[in-house]
């Protein structure tokens, strides 16, 4: 048997890469030879062509993450596409609010799955609610158990923490979970050491980023055995994203409207990496602070001076109370808009003067932020999107893949 010694590379355990664009990604798991997005029988025809020399090596080709290209590795694939497999390797992107490099970090899961501390906030188990695998959640956040649409699904849930990255380690171990689902974006690598040490694995995801959104969701899917479940999310949240860019990407700058996107407290700006930021430009506005791009404080003289056409303030439910699938009614929102409306000297700003402030809840975005878009491009083009009702897209959601009706008060004034 011929073998091929695969680099170095794909034995390290971290390697600092730039990010490639959610075009870009393939289905990371490692079996896939070809990159593409699925494993198939193209991937052992790919393998076989890597040990004959008629094809060049690529990291997912070491399918057994052995460090070696050879028939081990077909063996995989195949166990993989039966359904078969010991264990999965999979690719995760991670990098926190401190660095300024993503590590691209292998990571090796035991299949089948069959209990799983979900403990990256409320997106991870809200994530496995949506595939119908709630019942092997056996841990969560504190806050995950406030999350209404959710709150039923996980009730009997062991809570082993208070925020993303301060868990209860012992009653974790206590647990033992199969795998332990965090956020990519937080600095995990203390957990991790404890947990692997258990044997535990860590696997880190964003559900909740346009961006990974598809690779994260194929991946769970394929981890978890429901695959066609996630290839139904992903199309969800493409099909809508691309009802909105095919009325939006055509038009002029003149035709744009200039927004102010404000996010939970006062004079505070999100950020071109918040919900409300990734949403401005693809949904047809101007971001008037977008050449800031951080989160931070803004100058209430610079909004006026900047005069938007449209106020978009997101809020959460620590935020006002009555907002979200919770809310009883609209009350609160209403008294925060005219709180909005009545800052000194507003009075003189487009938005204001032409009853154009919104606000919106960042559990519109959630796990599917196609929603939390719908409602932003229908505030920012009415005409346009005159034949779309936000609402009827996100009952949608909720009945296909949670089965629960609408409810609660997630954007306000609805259009």
């Amino acid at each position: 048997m011929r073998r091929l010694a695969f680099a170095l590379i794909a034995l390290a355990s971290i390697l600092l890469i730039a990010m490639p664009a959610a075009a870009d990604f393939a289905l990371e798991i490692y079996g896939n030879a070809n990159q593409d997005d699925t494993i198939d029988w193209d991937d052992v025809k790919f393998v076989q062509g890597i040990i004959n020399g008629s094809n060049n090596a690529t990291e997912l080709a070491d399918a057994n993450y052995d460090g070696i290209i050879d028939d081990k590795d077909i063996a995989q694939i195949e166990l993989i596409m039966q359904g078969k497999e010991k264990n999965l390797t999979i690719t995760q992107y991670l990098k926190t609010s401190k660095e300024l490099v993503i590590t691209k970090k292998p990571v090796t899961v035991t299949i089948p799955i069959k209990s799983i501390a979900a403990l990256s906030g409320t997106y991870g188990p809200y994530m496995l609610c949506a595939l119908g695998d709630n019942d092997k959640i056996v841990a969560v956040l504190s806050g995950a158990m406030e999350r209404g649409e959710i709150k039923d699904l996980i009730d009997d849930k062991s809570v082993v923490g208070t925020s993303n990255d301060d868990w209860d380690m012992e009653k974790i171990l206590k647990i033992k979970p199969d795998i332990v689902l965090g956020y990519a974006s937080f600095d995990l690598s203390e957990q991790r050491k404890i947990l692997e040490a258990s044997g535990i694995a860590l696997v880190q995801m964003n559900f909740n980023r346009p961006e990974t959104y598809k690779n994260e969701v194929r991946i769970i899917g394929w981890l978890l055995g429901k695959q066609e479940r996630a290839e139904k999310l992903i199309n969800f949240e493409q099909e809508h994203m691309d009802f909105i860019k095919e009325r939006t990407e055509n038009l002029s700058r003149e035709e744009m409207p200039r927004v102010y996107a404000e996010t939970y407290r006062d004079y505070r700006y999100g950020g071109s990496s918040s919900s409300i930021g990734l949403s401005v430009g693809p949904c047809g506005g101007i971001d008037i602070f977008e050449q800031v791009g951080v989160s931070t404080d803004i100058d209430p003289e610079e909004v006026i001076s900047k005069d938007p056409q449209v106020i978009i303030h997101m809020t959460a439910e620590n935020y006002i109370s009555d907002s979200g699938y919770n809310a009883i009614n609209s009350s609160q929102i209403e008294k925060r808009i005219a709180d909005i409306e009545n800052r000194t000297g507003w009075d003189h700003i487009d938005a204001v003067k032409d009853g154009k402030v919104y606000i919106i809840t960042s559990d519109a975005a959630s796990i599917h932020p196609s929603i939390f878009q719908t409602y932003v491009a229908k505030w920012l083009h009415p005409e346009l999107f005159k034949d779309l009702d936000p609402v009827a897209v996100h009952e949608e959601w909720l009945q296909k893949f949670l089965g629960i009706k609408y409810k609660g008060v997630f954007a306000y004034p609805l259009l």
